[in-house]
């Protein structure tokens, strides 16, 4: 793989570029969805860690009481609580940090692609960042993933701390 000869010129960063009404009510729509799915989720590995339990212990099932049985299906709640109340600390702090930092929650980097990876996750464009050798990796959408080539010269906005990109287009 050949390097791309990289201005440092041609490389600028703005940050703390506060958020449009839009773009907010976008990030906070997607924050609900995982939090109406979140219960469905847990429920079902809930469900499955209880049925790997009971099928371990099969054979001592016939020698249960009735308050066994009520402490079995006891400890499946439990432990979906706990995980539920896990789960809503995790995306309760994200939202207070989010609340917290819509002021400065966006950058602007005019910048040159110079590379692209594919993880589970979704499609990567990695840009020149403006010090020397600096590498700013941002997940971008599918269309943009093979629209932008390695080479190309573009302008990304994208969120400052998740590196996940609002627009980007050729400059």
């Amino acid at each position: 793989m050949s390097e791309i000869p990289i201005d440092s010129l041609q490389v600028q960063l703005e940050e703390h570029i506060p958020l449009t009404d839009e773009e907010v009510k976008k990030i906070e729509e997607e924050q609900r969805k995982l939090t109406r799915v979140m219960p469905v989720i847990l429920g079902g590995c809930s469900l499955f860690v209880m049925a790997f339990i009971a099928f371990c212990i099969n054979d001592t099932f016939s020698e249960f009481k009735y308050y066994d049985y009520i402490l079995f299906a006891g400890a499946g709640f439990a432990l979906f609580g706990f995980a539920y109340l896990i789960s809503l600390l995790v995306t309760g702090y994200d939202r207070r940090n989010w609340k917290k930092d819509k002021t400065n929650g966006k950058s602007k980097l005019s910048s040159i692609v110079i590379g692209s990876d594919t993880t589970e996750y979704g499609e990567y464009l990695t840009f020149a960042g403006p010090a020397k050798n600096e590498k700013i990796r941002i997940l971008v959408n599918p269309e943009d993933y093979s629209q932008y080539k390695t080479g190309t010269k573009v302008v990304v906005i994208y969120l400052k701390y998740s590196k996940t990109a609002l627009s980007i287009r050729k400059s």
